[in-house]
């Protein structure tokens, strides 16, 4: 016993259907930060050649990293922890994603590489990591994001920081 014609053509359409969303869906720039301007206070400038380091922090996380920059080559390492506020109310760091990106001379995004991932581990654990990162092309400057949920007992949160979308300004359609 065969499918008819019309049950063949629905399967044909949606798996041409889900390869097409499938194919734009892995295309980097699709879900990409590129373009996006990162406020001045969260870049850390990297020097022309040789070593830094620093403290990185918002209300969620503190970074302690440290770099080397070699030409086009970036030895970034640094340590994570958790603020206060999520260490005393929570037990696990159910999931950690930790990215790196680099930004023009207007702390605008060029590309944007993860550093870090983590899944279910003790809320007062520090994490580390090392990474060797390629340079793209008019590098200034660094910002770092994360995306996070913790839990303890019955009691879940999420937490993040991404660099902002796009907005449209009005008034950008009135220049000419």
């Amino acid at each position: 016993m065969g499918l008819n014609k019309k049950t063949l053509f629905i399967i044909k359409g949606y798996f041409l259907l889900l390869s097409l969303v499938s194919i734009v869906a892995c295309q980097s720039s699709f879900f990409s930060y590129r373009g996006a301007t990162v406020e001045p206070d969260d870049r850390i400038y990297l020097l022309d050649e040789g070593s830094g380091h620093g403290l990185w922090q918002t209300f969620d996380l503190a970074i302690e990293y440290q770099y080397e920059k070699k030409t086009d080559m970036l030895e970034l390492s640094g340590v994570v922890e958790l603020s206060d506020h999520y260490r005393s109310l929570y037990e696990i760091l159910s999931r950690l994603y930790l990215t790196v990106y680099f930004l023009d001379n207007e702390g605008k995004v060029l590309e944007g590489k993860q550093v870090f991932i983590s899944t279910s581990l003790k809320i007062d654990d520090k994490f580390s990591f090392k990474h060797f990162l390629e340079i793209p092309p008019g590098t200034v400057s660094i910002t770092f994001s994360y995306q996070g949920n913790v839990r303890g007992g019955a009691n879940r949160d999420s937490f993040h920081k991404f660099p902002p979308h796009f907005k449209h300004k009005p008034n950008d359609d009135k220049k000419k």
